[in-house]
């Protein structure tokens, strides 16, 4: 009778343990919630030199992720700025429509086929195209896909990860030199070693470049994405020192872009950039 009276107190302040424990991990656990990636997107263009502006891009956040697109419509060909606009207008609806973005290199390479096929039927047989880059973020994994000689890098701890090819003669160049094909003064001199290889608005579509398995991001990881007109103007270690200053991407991508124009280069070509930066 004794032992029973005595197990009624021993319960109840068991009890009122067992709860404050489960506050105390409720707040520990919101508390470190709070402190998920979150991802920051800053851009910057300027059309340098040119009559028009051919680049375009855009960047989408929703539910399913976070996307990036940008495309360099290619200045030799007619209607550069209007294949550009396609490319990323395909991409953007694409991802805000879809049920599921999965397999993620299913749905790079379904939306790059429609909109190299809209931009042949918009040319109506002329020449026209343009490059292509692209990421999605999502879960705090990185995937990307690449047509052309625009690029993607990743800039981790102060140092430049190039991610993507150039799809350029050069390459094949490079290649043809190594396995003595050619003689690197026909590597060097060759007047269309910049020609571009592979572009949306082919009639054959090939060389999309996609990761081969998706990279984990991590707080401090900034994703660049950016036109021939960037990285033609720019060096890495002038990028490098300002993405290394403590300051949000788009104060970042317009010093980029200011200091391509303050450079003032008489050919400029068009020039964008998208940073794309993970926090915590």
């Amino acid at each position: 009778m004794i032992d029973n009276y005595l197990q009624g107190p021993y319960i109840y302040v068991f009890i009122s343990i067992i709860t404050i424990c489960v506050l105390f991990y409720l707040r520990y656990y919101l508390k470190n919630a709070k402190k998920e990636q979150y991802i920051v997107i800053g851009n910057g263009q300027t059309v340098g030199k040119r009559d028009e502006q051919e680049d375009n891009f855009s960047t989408v956040e929703n539910e399913k992720g976070v996307l990036a697109v940008l495309a360099d419509g290619m200045g030799g060909y007619t209607n550069g700025r209007i294949s550009s606009s396609i490319a990323v207008n395909t991409f953007v609806e694409d991802f805000s429509s879809a049920y599921s973005i999965y397999p993620i290199e299913d749905f790079f390479r379904n939306a790059a086929r429609i909109s190299n096929r809209a931009i042949l039927d918009r040319s109506k047989g002329l020449r026209s195209g343009t490059t292509l880059v692209s990421v999605i973020i999502t879960e705090g994994m990185l995937y990307w896909a690449s047509i052309g000689d625009s690029a993607i890098a990743l800039f981790r701890n102060g140092e430049f990860i190039n991610l993507n090819k150039k799809h350029i003669f050069e390459s094949e160049l490079e290649q043809q030199y190594i396995s003595g094909k050619i003689s690197e003064a026909q590597m060097l001199n060759n007047p269309m070693k910049k020609r571009i290889t592979s572009y949306l608005g082919a009639e054959v579509l090939k060389d999309i470049e996609m990761c081969e398995k998706p990279i984990r991001l991590t707080a401090g990881d900034k994703v660049i994405l950016c036109s021939d007109g960037v990285y033609n103007s720019v060096t890495e270690l002038e990028m490098e020192n300002i993405l290394m200053e403590r300051i949000k991407p788009f104060d970042a991508a317009e010093e980029i872009i200011e200091m391509i124009r303050a450079k003032n280069f008489p050919k400029q070509d068009n020039a964008t950039i998208i940073i794309i930066e993970v926090c915590h």
